[in-house]
C-alpha cells in the first residue's frame, strides 16, 4: 500500500511546474492536502513529483492528491485519526 502524508503545497497547472510553465507561474493558490506517495520507478504512470526526506536522506516520489482539507485543524485531526505521522504544514 502506498504511503500517505499531509503537506501544504502550491497548486500547479501541469507536471512541468512554475519553472517551465507560464500557466503554473500564474497559479498562486495553496492548500493542505493528503497525498498518496508512490516510490521511484513505480510502473509506467506519469505523476507529479515531490521531495520527501526519510531517515535524513531525500528522495523524489510520485504522488496523487487524495483529499484537500479546509484548514490546518481538520488536517491534523485527520492525521491523528488515521495514524499519519508525516505532517508538514
Amino acid at each position: 500500500m502506498p504511503e500517505r502524508i499531509i503537506r501544504t503545497f502550491r497548486h500547479a497547472h501541469c507536471k512541468k511546474g512554475p519553472a517551465r510553465c507560464a500557466a503554473c507561474r500564474e497559479e498562486n493558490s495553496t492548500s493542505i492536502c493528503l497525498l498518496e506517495l508512490y516510490p521511484p520507478g513505480d510502473g509506467l504512470a506519469q505523476r507529479r513529483m515531490i521531495e520527501v526526506t526519510r531517515d535524513g536522506a531525500s528522495a523524489w516520489f510520485g504522488y496523487e492528491v487524495v483529499r484537500a482539507f479546509a484548514g490546518e485543524e481538520e488536517a491534523r485531526a485527520y492525521a491523528k485519526a488515521h495514524g499519519i505521522g508525516d505532517v508538514a504544514l
